[in-house]
């Protein structure tokens, strides 16, 4: 059995996943809403040890849901005595780390709690595809905008003559194209280019201008923010640091080595001068070096890559969330095999004319917001120093994919 205390958007998900499950839900409205949404939850006062007397809690696991820590370690004062098989913490400041620890509950540490497998799981769902054939009658010459699908379900493609479109606002439907949809409890990670974000701290200098940049990405997607850090000579992940020691290189990628399919973006200061990546890493998940900024108006994406689908994907996303982005394909070959046709209106494609190296570091000059590579580099006879000079050197922020 499980009992979640704290009914908002991180108890739901969690109790959404798990299928013996009670919350605790201390205000009336979320515990009416929950209600609706056929969960099984409790109205009551996690603080009072009376609500406890009537719940199955010895043997149980106890995940302390809510945003307080003041909060949830006062309910675990009261819970220990009921003698739960486990109790869990979403930690929201590592001051109260000790007095965690002093109350036996494990708190979010990535990769080796439970929290963080529930976080896994929290975007691994069934989910079901189909189709929808636009004809004169149904759908024709209407705008993606203007067509809901509902919460649960999501546009992921559109076919027309044989060439799949991926969706933007401005789409227009015509006679003869067929819809994509998928379905599911979890659609948001379909919807939002990152669901999970994982900002990663290794120098605390940079902690400040990081941390403005990854918070700004994360509400405009509306995606989750994890901090990965160094406290007390032990690495920590939290939802606020309050105090940041240097990090090694080889600290930070251990953790990261074992968190694949569990980020979907990782978040990090650029390094003071080239380091050795394994590329391993970027397989993993797609890492972006931050400078700080608060919003991508001016985005360009290098397809320096045989396979540029990725890259297309990441482009037209954040195209659709922040501002103009420039695509450069260096070999026109790539544009005609690739399989995703983009068009947007906030998408410009160019194909390099002459010499790609010459041509791009004239764009990269122009001082972008974000670049946009992958770490392949099959494509154009970009040298390996140029790219780390793009992360080095400029004052964009760097995104880094496979």
């Amino acid at each position: 059995m499980h009992i979640v205390v704290g009914g908002g958007r991180v108890g739901r998900r969690i109790a959404e996943m798990l299928n013996d499950c009670i919350i605790v839900e201390k205000s009336r409205e979320q515990y009416e809403s929950l209600k609706d949404s056929g969960l099984n939850v409790v109205l009551g006062d996690a603080t009072q040890r009376e609500l406890w007397e009537r719940l199955p809690v010895k043997d149980s696991v106890i995940i302390l849901a809510t945003n307080n820590d003041l909060v949830n370690l006062k309910i675990a004062k009261v819970v220990r005595d009921f003698e739960p098989g486990d109790m869990v913490a979403r930690i929201e400041s590592e001051v109260y780390q000790k007095q965690y620890q002093n109350l036996g509950v494990r708190g979010v540490t990535c990769g080796k709690s439970i929290a963080s497998d529930l976080i896994h799981e929290l975007i691994e769902s069934k989910r079901r595809y189909f189709e929808i054939a636009v004809s004169k009658n149904n759908f024709a010459d209407v705008r993606l905008s203007d067509l809901n699908v509902g919460d649960d379900c999501t546009i992921i493609l559109i076919y027309r003559e044989g060439k799949i479109f991926r969706p933007h606002p401005d789409f227009i439907l015509e006679e003869g194209d067929v819809i994509g949809i998928i379905c599911g409890r979890e659609v948001k990670k379909t919807k939002n280019p990152f669901d999970e974000i994982l900002l990663v701290i290794r120098h605390p200098e940079n902690y400040d201008e990081v941390l403005k940049e990854a918070n700004s990405i994360s509400r405009i997607v509306d995606a989750d923010l994890l901090i990965l850090h160094k406290h007390d000579g032990k690495i920590l992940c939290s939802f606020q640091a309050d105090s940041i020691e240097e990090m090694e290189l080889s600290e930070a990628l251990e953790i990261l080595n074992t968190l694949e399919d569990k980020v979907d973006l990782v978040m990090t200061d650029p390094p003071k001068a080239k380091v050795e990546f394994d590329p391993k890493i970027f397989r993993k998940f797609p890492i972006l070096f931050a400078r700080g900024k608060t919003y991508y108006s001016e985005i360009l994406a290098i397809v320096n890559t045989s396979n540029p689908e990725e890259i297309l994907n990441y482009a037209t996303s954040f195209a659709n969330y922040f501002g103009r982005c420039k695509i450069v394909f260096l070999d026109s070959n790539q544009l005609k095999t690739s399989s995703f046709v983009v068009e947007s209106p906030t998408v410009e494609i160019t194909v390099t004319k002459f010499n790609p190296l010459v041509e791009i570091v004239r764009e990269v000059k122009r001082e972008y917001d974000l670049l946009i590579f992958s770490i392949s580099n099959d494509i154009g006879n970009l040298d390996q120093e140029f790219l780390w000079k793009f992360i080095l050197e400029t004052r964009s922020s760097v995104l880094v994919v496979r």
